[in-house]
């Protein structure tokens, strides 16, 4: 028997076009589209759908003609626009395929990237080789690209020899508990008085919160299952629950483990912490273990430091990024990072989209961008009462013009002059009790309500411009950056000046509960104290 081909497979679709989706009605078979650079193509089926929409149909039967399939909706989608100038909002596309081995994973990419909307279905034939039903297909979740867990953990050891021992059972247990990809980064500190020490930082690529849950499912009793999702259930953003089921997936059976280390000490870490412990000339004698798709030449050790701080889009707080306006590619993983970093802070990440879009009006040749967005403006004011201001957030954004021409735009918190009082705070957003703060930072939930925080505080986010006479407030206006009539006003340190009683609440908050704070600053001091 003669097994129907393709296009016996789309004329009989075409007589029953409810087997596709109900309401759609047949505009033309094989409708031939050109434009006037040459290109063009047969569609298989056009139609309308129940709201009046054109709908693209494409066919495939075999492997081999499904590779082809995505290519031909994007052309027809481009000829489409060219021919009726249609917007994307009125049309669809929708592809049809009888084996989808070689075609589900690309069209699950093709469909997180498209502008337009695109779905597919499972050609389901009868006995004769005939269309008897479609399937919905639903798209798979593709890999993600390279980005470490902003939860990381950190052990010391007396010695190397113990440390790369360690290290061995740290990558078992992590292997164990489902973890495929992550690095261990061994280091000596050249810090006098813990460089006798030996450390090992431990990062893990970071899944999908679907994952991680099907790993913990794996591991856990149905009871233990069930106080992992209640203990995740209060938590507002994806980010959050994903953050804490990074830690969690590799907890169960630490405890055995952990008496098994001769660590002299551990500690859990974060992209800010790194971007301390790994500053210039922090570590000496870096070697990193890799672990699964991390063994490779294509990344370099360089960069896996790198993102471990966070500075290449890859942190929740810290942000490092150049692309050129041309590169559409570029310009989009910029775009995304500052959406990801500014994700807490609407006035600076609403800024930062319309300058990048003022760059690219105005034909600029590159931007650069460095931004550190904590969300956590309690700790930027008590370390800025020690004039540390490492916890302050801010951004600056160059826009590269030409060899000499550079645009420098500023985000700085901005005091409106009014004045704080501590003890509210403290009752509102954390019950009453100083050390509710800690608890909402481990889990993130301070990050929430820190922009409600600022406003009790009297504190804004702002954007200057750095012009011949110092900075100026402005804001975009299509492809115009104009300079706002307001005054600049206050700072944080004319905050602290000013409010100098309730300024003392919050830094004895950070320096009797939070050790690392602590350490910073008293190595800030004596620095300052102790000039080399």
């Amino acid at each position: 028997m003669t097994t129907p081909n393709e296009s016996a497979i789309r004329d009989s679709l075409m007589q029953r076009l409810e087997l596709i989706e109900p309401g759609l009605q047949l505009v033309q078979r094989e409708h031939y589209l050109r434009n006037e650079h040459g290109a063009s193509g047969f569609l298989d089926i056009l139609a309308r759908d129940s709201k009046g929409r054109l709908v693209v149909i494409e066919i495939k039967k075999t492997d081999a003609a499904a590779r082809e399939a995505l290519q031909e909706l994007f052309k027809y989608a481009a000829l489409l626009r060219s021919k009726y100038l249609v917007r994307e909002l009125d049309y669809r596309l929708v592809i049809l395929a009888v084996e989808w081995h070689e075609l589900l994973v690309p069209y699950s990419e093709f469909l997180q990237r498209a502008s337009y909307e695109v779905s597919a279905g499972k050609v389901i034939l009868d006995s004769s080789g005939l269309p008897e039903r479609t399937e919905a297909v639903e798209p798979i979740e593709t890999s993600k690209q390279r980005k470490f867990s902003t939860r990381h953990f950190l052990w010391a050891f007396q010695s190397q020899s113990a440390a790369d021992l360690a290290a061995e059972n740290i990558a078992d247990h992590m292997l164990a508990s489902g973890l495929r990809d992550f690095v261990l980064v061994r280091s000596r500190p050249t810090d006098a008085r813990i460089s006798d020490k030996t450390f090992l930082y431990f990062a893990q690529q970071e899944l999908s919160l679907n994952e991680y849950q099907a790993l913990l499912r794996r591991r856990l009793g149905e009871e233990e299952y069930q106080e992992y999702v209640d203990g995740i259930s209060g938590l507002v953003e994806e980010e959050d629950r994903i953050s804490e089921s990074a830690d969690q997936v590799w907890l169960p059976g630490y405890d055995a483990l952990y008496g098994s280390l001769h660590r002299t000490d551990s500690e859990i870490s974060h992209p800010e912490k790194a971007g301390r412990w790994f500053g210039e000339g922090k570590q000496a004698e870096v070697h990193i273990f890799r672990h699964g798709r991390f063994v490779t030449d294509f990344i370099s050790d360089e960069a896996i430091v790198s993102e471990l701080i966070g500075h290449q889009g890859t942190s929740d707080i810290h942000l490092r990024m150049d692309a050129k306006v041309s590169s559409g590619p570029q310009m989009s993983a910029l775009s995304a990072a500052i959406e990801n970093v500014c994700f807490y802070s609407p006035t600076w990440r609403g800024a930062l989209k319309d300058l990048l879009m003022y760059a690219q009006r105005t034909g600029a040749a590159s931007v650069s961008i460095a931004a550190f967005c904590n969300d956590d403006v309690l700790r930027a004011v008590a370390g800025m009462a020690f004039e540390y201001p490492g916890f302050a957030p801010t951004f600056r954004l160059t826009i590269q013009r030409g060899e000499n021409q550079t645009e420098q735009f500023i985000g700085l918190l901005e005091w409106d002059g009014s004045s704080i009082a501590f003890e509210p705070i403290v009752r509102n957003y954390f019950d009453g009790d100083p050390f509710g703060y800690f608890m909402a930072h481990h889990f993130g939930g301070h990050r929430s309500f820190d922009q409600d925080i600022m406003r009790d505080l009297g504190l804004s986010q702002a954007v200057f411009r750095e012009g011949p006479d110092g900075p100026e407030r402005v804001r975009v206006q299509g492809a115009a950056v104009l300079t706002a009539p307001q005054e600049i006003r206050g700072s944080i340190p004319s905050l602290i000046d000013a409010n100098a009683e309730e300024v003392k609440k919050i830094v004895d908050v950070f320096m009797n509960h939070d050790e690392g704070f602590r350490r910073i600053i008293t190595d800030w001091v004596n620095r300052a104290a102790n000039p080399e």
